[in-house]
């Protein structure tokens, strides 16, 4: 019998499996039985702190067991979790603090570069409401430590928490999670826990995860891909996981041979990274058995490289989106170049389609927008319904954005983006956020910025800068590395003294990659 709530689902499995190990983070084990008390004890320090249900935490860390706790617990008493990305600056990070309320903020200072102190002040003169702040980071001793925290936590009589996890049901929120949108204003997507639930147990069917397995979690855990695509299948499936704050190869290739990973998911430049490793060969990696990529356009010769040369059993190609999780993906009898080709069937007990302009269903390999249906689909946008309204139909499709078709045999392809989104190794890069930024600095009168190919990230920004003085193309760069996350920096700056327009006099973005192409800027992107 499935759970009520994500937190109850993975108690459910702690007590099946108490002794097996859950997390295992740079060495250190935490079990399942173990797992289920700190649970418990985060859920506590959250009453403790008032937070309860209906409230807003964020938590802006690496990959981390202390990141999955922090999240359980926190949904434990009815919270919902706001993820901020880790590469984001101060700035990115206030808006969805702000947006949603958030009552406690858990965070890892100096990591990439991270202060939350700031951050926090910042949230609390916007919205005029107290902020906790816990650093992961600080010594156990001081105040705003984990450790204190969690203390505090000691005062809260363990019913008390156990009715306020017993209050958590499956419409209730489980996450809001932050997707730029082309208007340039980020949009956050509502999760309950019913639907993450039964799309879990789907993906662990689908995938034929086991707890046998070994889960790597590279994928960052503010993302869905290392979030409802990690750590949650991998603990619902009572597997062990071991997160990865950050990746380097060596290091992950050591930790695959020495813990002997069979489950390792990831976006196709991650294997392009180990496939090229000088030291491959050196570890014995035979134990890989199966992989999730997606995120980018994927070649042929990579996918039959991770079956022949790191050794997984079997690849799959997936295709999804934050606001309705994965919507397809290939299944188990299907060969590498269907696997690279298309992003496979629609996944168990969900619709998908391909619609014209005007919403009708288009015929067997006609392009059109690809249109997703089912319980997964988002229940909408957090507090934005015109952005919702705009997103899903009447009839309950959610439009994609991409542009796609589909074969006789129900197989997907992804032809492009109706939108103007880009993927620059695994993020979602929307120009109109990027140009926004831009638009600070005082040389840039007005910037247009499009996704270019790239053969190491898939994707990368490039932006048509019309300058108010001169400016080095360098010097833009680097000021962008300093105000924005370091994936939506566009790496090609070129100078234009205006910019080409459609009939309606808006800036053709089509007319601008044609001059990329012809500038020989980026690789071809398909």
């Amino acid at each position: 019998m499935r759970a009520r709530s994500i937190p109850a689902q993975v108690l459910a499995t702690a007590a099946e499996r108490p002794e097996a190990s859950a997390l295992v983070d740079d060495g250190v084990i935490t079990t399942y039985g173990q797992l289920a008390g700190d649970i418990e004890a985060v859920g506590k320090a959250m009453l403790a702190a008032g937070v309860g249900h209906g409230d807003r935490i964020s938590i802006w860390a690496p990959n981390s067991a202390r990141w999955v706790i922090a999240v359980l617990g926190a949904q434990s008493v009815g919270a919902a979790m706001v993820p901020i990305n880790t590469r984001y600056k101060a700035q990115e990070a206030i808006y969805p603090m702000v947006r949603t309320g958030v009552r406690l903020l858990v965070a890892a200072g100096g990591f990439m570069g991270i202060d939350a102190r700031p951050v926090v002040a910042q949230v609390e003169a916007e919205t005029g409401e107290a902020v906790r702040l816990v650093d992961l980071s600080a010594e156990p001793a001081s105040e705003g430590s984990w450790a204190a925290f969690v203390g505090a936590g000691e005062s809260v009589d363990a019913e008390r928490w156990r009715e306020a996890l017993d209050a958590v049901g499956p419409e209730d929120l489980s996450d809001v999670m932050f997707t730029s949108g082309t208007t340039g204003r980020p949009k956050g997507v509502r999760h309950r826990h019913g639907p993450t639930i039964r799309q879990t147990f789907n993906s662990i069917e689908e995938n034929g995860m086991s707890d046998r397995d070994r889960f790597l979690i590279v994928n960052p855990f503010f993302h869905v891909f290392g979030y409802t695509g990690g750590w949650v299948p991998g603990l619902f499936a009572g597997a062990t996981v071991y997160p990865q704050a950050v990746f380097d190869v060596a290091r992950v290739l050591e930790v695959i041979a020495a813990e002997r990973i069979t489950y390792f998911p990831g976006p196709p430049t991650i294997f392009h990274s180990i496939l090229e490793h000088e030291g491959l060969g050196d570890f014995d990696i035979s134990s890989l058995r199966a992989s999730l990529t997606g995120s980018a356009d994927v070649p042929v010769d990579l996918i039959q490289a991770m079956l022949d040369r790191l050794g997984f059993e079997r690849v799959i190609q997936a295709y999804g989106m934050t606001e309705c999780g994965t919507a397809t993906n290939t299944i188990a009898a299907d060969d590498a170049t269907t696997v690279a080709t298309t992003v496979g069937v629609a996944s168990k007990d969900l619709e998908v389609r391909v619609v014209d302009q005007e919403n009708r269903p288009v015929a067997t390999g006609e392009p059109g927008e690809i249109v997703v249906r089912g319980y997964a689909v988002m229940d909408g946008y957090f507090d934005d319904e015109e952005a919702t309204a705009a997103t899903i139909d009447d009839q309950g499709w959610l439009h994609t954005g991409d542009r796609g078709q589909a074969n006789a045999d129900g197989y997907f392809q992804i032809l492009g983006r109706i939108k103007d989104m880009y993927i620059v190794g695994g993020f979602n890069v929307y120009p109109a956020e990027v140009e926004d930024m831009l638009r600070d600095h005082p040389d840039v009168e007005d910037v247009a910025v499009i996704g270019v190919g790239d053969e190491r990230l898939g994707e990368v920004g490039c932006a048509f800068v019309v300058a108010r003085r001169p400016i080095e193309p360098a010097e833009l760069i680097a000021w962008s590395r300093e105000t924005m996350a370091n994936f939506k920096v566009p790496r090609h700056v070129e100078l234009v003294e205006s910019f080409p327009l459609t009939a309606s006099n808006k800036v053709s973005k089509v007319d601008l990659r044609e001059m990329a192409d012809r500038m020989g800027i980026g690789q071809p992107v398909t």
